[in-house]
């Protein structure tokens, strides 16, 4: 026969300061407590057992005599047939998870390393452009520059052309004035001529007739 002590676990918020990282926080948690009676007959620095009462029904009955525990020990034999199945079970399970997250994880090292050249690629290709963009400013900005050049080079001789000074007009309009008149006494010169050549071949025509 058991000798079965009835008692009600009983609990309290305890507090406790502490010390962390040079601030004083206070930190609760519960204080348990299993109350006995006289009558209990418990003596002092007597080792006990604490068993909850739903556990105890399946053990001990009303009167406090065990239990046949034939058929419960059956059970447990085939609870725990039952359990080492699905701790076997899981084992493989763990071991094909671990294998899978092995080859995951190596594939993962290889993504990050390639994400990483991407990366580093990317950086250098921006650097390139970067570098292209300067270069093709400072090609525009020499092209401006000669071009600037060009045109202020190109416009003194318009200037000039535009501005011609009055009496290069006026020499040009008497070259033309003079030409029309040299061109006029030509044409004259060149009529007294063919009037003296037929003059001299009249005058031979009728020495030969005398």
């Amino acid at each position: 026969m058991v000798k079965l002590v009835k008692s009600a676990v009983k609990c309290y918020k305890k507090k406790t300061k502490k010390t962390v990282g040079g601030q004083k926080k206070t930190y609760e948690y519960n204080q348990y407590l299993v109350p006995l009676k006289r009558s209990d007959n418990l003596d002092c620095s007597m080792e006990v057992f604490i068993i909850p009462q739903d556990d105890l029904s399946d053990l001990v009955d009303e009167n406090g005599e065990f239990k046949d525990a034939s058929g419960i020990e059956d059970e447990y034999e085939s609870k725990l047939a039952q359990y080492k199945a699905d701790f076997e079970d899981l084992e493989w399970k763990h071991s094909k998870l671990s294998r899978t997250y092995k080859e995951l994880f190596s594939k993962h090292n290889k993504t990050r390393r390639n994400l990483q050249e991407l990366e580093e690629k990317v950086k250098t290709l921006e650097s390139d452009r970067e570098k292209l963009i300067n270069a093709l400013k400072e090609e525009r900005r020499i092209t401006e520059k000669l071009k600037t050049e060009q045109q202020a080079f190109n416009k003194p001789s318009a200037d000039l052309e535009s501005n011609k000074p009055d009496d290069i007009t006026n020499l040009k309009s008497k070259i033309k004035e003079d030409s029309k008149i040299k061109n006029k006494d030509f044409e004259e010169d060149k009529g007294d001529i063919w009037t003296v050549l037929r003059s001299r071949l009249t005058k031979k025509e009728e020495e030969k007739e005398d």
